[in-house]
């Protein structure tokens, strides 16, 4: 049986192919570790450490804390290690995980805020038959009955109250450690944002895990009908250029592959040579279409011109007629003319906004003789009258 997670839950809903390709069919790639990601673990496993040792009532000063930090990231640097953002070296990382364990020591020392009661905790769920898993950072008791999922994050981007308010996983957490513990009365979900010595806490009711519980299974069910009906469409994002699988996509396969050439290469490669000749075509067309348009703009302007310089309003032509038909029609002020707004203020003060919503010329000209004279005085004052033409081609009858 399939036991799913937070992580695998939410590959699906980034993107489908990304799933089955690491998923189903497993495809191993070759993953460089980021530097975000690397400082991140290195200070996980210091607060780890911390807390480990506490159990043994052995505290640890700051100084020894972060002399175990740079030997874990001596130790396991290499320069396989990504950096993405210029300008940045690995010291400016490693300074600012530092960083984040003393402001953390100092916030919480001497750390008897609540006992701990897992690190790294494997927490195991059901929902209906499906088994989920995953892995609490610290999970801890600050009274009877009173549990705390605790989540470190040394991320550079600080979420608003809402993100956490509506977080899946730590909310899948609780519903773990509730089926794991008899005596849970209430539960806090607890995220440390380290980079800004930052606490947020949320709480779920239990109608919000109801909510989160059948979330999950009609989730579980889709995946489980994508994988039967072999139907894992990739869906473009703006999360593309952190894929791991872009060279097996085929949206982004080809700009991959393309990217990598040499010059000499990419400007003979048939793809590329083929994007270049349609663009090319598609800016004649363009370029043609908008030629006609003006010519029509400027012949219009003309039979216009003749039609009232000769009082006609049909014209004839070799096998076709043109119907010019000239009238004045109500303008009022549109959405990038100054006037606009006061229009709008003395509408919605009358409270006949709802009529007009959108301020169309036919929605407001309709209604207006169902309003107060004075609102119509008011709203005429905006109004301008202006010359609309029209031409209509139809055949010659055989008699004309």
């Amino acid at each position: 049986m399939t036991i799913y997670s937070h992580s695998r839950l939410s590959a699906f809903e980034t993107c489908p192919l990304q799933y089955r390709l690491r998923y189903v069919d497993k495809i191993k790639i070759d993953e460089s570790e980021t530097i975000e990601a690397f400082m991140g673990s290195r200070v996980h496993e210091t607060l780890e450490k911390l807390y480990k040792d506490l159990r043994l009532s052995k505290p640890n000063s700051l100084d020894e804390l972060l002399s175990f930090y740079n030997d874990v990231w001596v130790k396991n640097y290499s320069d396989d290690i990504k950096i993405v953002k210029q300008g940045y070296a690995p010291g400016n990382y490693k300074d600012t995980g530092a960083k984040c364990i003393s402001e953390y020591y100092a916030r919480y020392q001497p750390f008897n805020d609540g006992k701990t009661l897992g690190i790294e905790q494997m927490i195991a769920i059901d929902i209906e038959g499906y088994k989920l898993r995953g892995f609490i950072d610290r999970l801890s008791s600050s009274r009877d009955g009173v549990y705390e999922i605790h989540d470190y994050k040394t991320s550079q981007y600080l979420p608003q109250q809402s993100h956490f308010d509506s977080d899946r996983q730590l909310a899948l957490y609780q519903i773990g450690v509730q089926e794991m513990f008899g005596d849970v009365k209430e539960v806090d979900l607890i995220w440390h944002y380290l980079v800004f010595d930052r606490e947020i806490k949320s709480k779920r009711q239990p109608h919000d895990l109801a909510e989160l519980r059948s979330g999950i299974v009609k989730l579980i069910e889709t995946i489980e009908r994508a994988e039967k009906e072999n139907d894992f469409e990739a869906e473009e994002s703006g999360l593309c250029d952190w894929c791991d699988y872009q060279s097996l996509c085929p949206k982004r396969m080809h700009l991959v592959r393309t990217g990598q050439m040499p010059l000499n290469k990419y400007l003979e490669d048939p793809g590329v040579l083929l994007v270049n000749r349609y663009v090319e075509k598609s800016m004649e067309k363009k370029k043609l279409i908008d030629n006609i348009d003006a010519e029509l703009e400027l012949l219009k302007d003309a039979i216009v011109a003749y039609a009232k310089r000769e009082g006609v309003e049909i014209i004839r032509g070799n096998d076709k007629k043109l119907r010019v038909k000239i009238e004045e029609k109500p303008h009022f002020p549109a959405k990038e003319e100054t006037e606009r707004e006061q229009l709008d203020a003395i509408i919605k003060k009358a409270g006949k906004w709802e009529e007009v919503s959108d301020l169309n010329v036919h929605a407001l000209s309709k209604v207006l003789t169902g309003w107060s004279p004075e609102l119509i005085g008011k709203i005429r004052e905006f109004q301008k009258m202006q010359e609309s033409c029209r031409i209509y081609i139809s055949n010659l009858k055989e008699r004309e």
